[in-house]
């Protein structure tokens, strides 16, 4: 977040030819696309965006293939700068992946039982740490934990990580220091909620699965060199798919409230963008051919 030359949007219809769409930035105005949908050596199924990448190069994992690929952006093309295979080990899926530098990478993976933030050398492949999970909520819930309830969004900056979780009113800050980590700092509860849970019919919930009482906190996260951004919900699960969020609590690296702003319409997810100073947001469900922006003022 902050200095940046381009926006990029993936394409997640059905009948896309490509994956990602490159605008100018702060202009908007519409460059090329690249990375085509399919099967070919080319062609990526399923590309999962590497976050914090530096300066104008853009990364991804295709899950598919378990192709590791970056690309340096220009006005006129993507250039393809490296390719590798990073496959997945144990079962677990790979589902985010942060750029801390060119040899480090903090990656989340799980499957319905098990979920750990990691620490890689991903061209040699080589874990070099694990973050121990706060909560330990298999052993207090047995055969109806799910790696859904603590599950986390996880944003990083320079040597600097933070994690937000979904249905659990907590951030927690942290270091990468000797190739380790370090938590530094938590916000919010030290306690977990009483957890609505899968296959149990509440007859008196609104919503067809009981899951979906379970309230959702922070529905996406970034950080930049001094602040954190949680974009918080406060909604059951079974709304926050069509209402989003539309409020963000911003932080500093040392834990303490920054600034709280109040959108006046629902985001999904965000960028910031310190230099301009505004938030860029997007909302499928309520404007599909819209990027919204915020400006500071908003904050109180």
């Amino acid at each position: 977040m902050g200095n940046f030359s381009y926006f990029i949007i993936r394409d997640v219809q059905p009948n896309a030819k490509y994956n990602f769409y490159v605008y100018s930035f702060p202009s908007f105005h519409f460059l090329y696309s690249f990375a085509p949908v399919g099967n070919g050596p080319e062609e990526y199924l399923m590309p999962t965006v590497i976050k914090n990448m530096p300066g104008d190069v853009f990364a991804f994992r295709d899950h598919a293939t378990d192709r590791f690929v970056s690309y340096q952006l220009t006005d006129s093309c993507a250039a393809k700068l490296d390719e590798f295979h990073f496959s997945e080990t144990d079962g677990r899926f790979c589902w985010e992946i942060n750029y801390i530098d060119s040899n480090l990478y903090i990656v989340k993976r799980s499957n319905s039982r098990l979920s750990t933030r990691e620490l890689w050398n991903i061209k040699q492949k080589e874990r070099l740490d694990t973050l121990p999970n706060t909560f330990n909520l298999l052993a207090d819930l047995g055969d109806d934990y799910y790696t859904e309830f603590d599950d986390v969004w996880i944003s990083a900056c320079g040597n600097k990580f933070a994690s937000a979780y979904y249905f659990i009113d907590r951030i927690e800050l942290g270091e990468i220091r000797g190739n380790k980590f370090y938590a530094t700092k938590a916000i919010g509860t030290n306690i977990p909620p009483k957890f609505y849970l899968f296959n149990r019919k509440n007859w008196k919930s609104k919503y067809k699965y009981n899951v979906d009482n379970n309230v959702v906190h922070y529905e996406d996260l970034k950080c930049t060199e001094f602040n954190i951004y949680g974009l918080y919900a406060g909604i059951p699960w079974g709304d926050v798919e069509t209402k989003h969020s539309s409020v963000i609590e911003v932080y500093d690296w040392q834990g303490n409230p920054v600034k709280l702003y109040l959108l006046d319409k629902n985001i999904s997810t965000f960028i910031v963008d310190e230099v301009h100073e505004c938030i860029y947001g997007i909302n499928m469900e309520q404007c599909e051919d819209a990027i919204l922006k915020f400006p500071y003022n908003l904050g109180s």
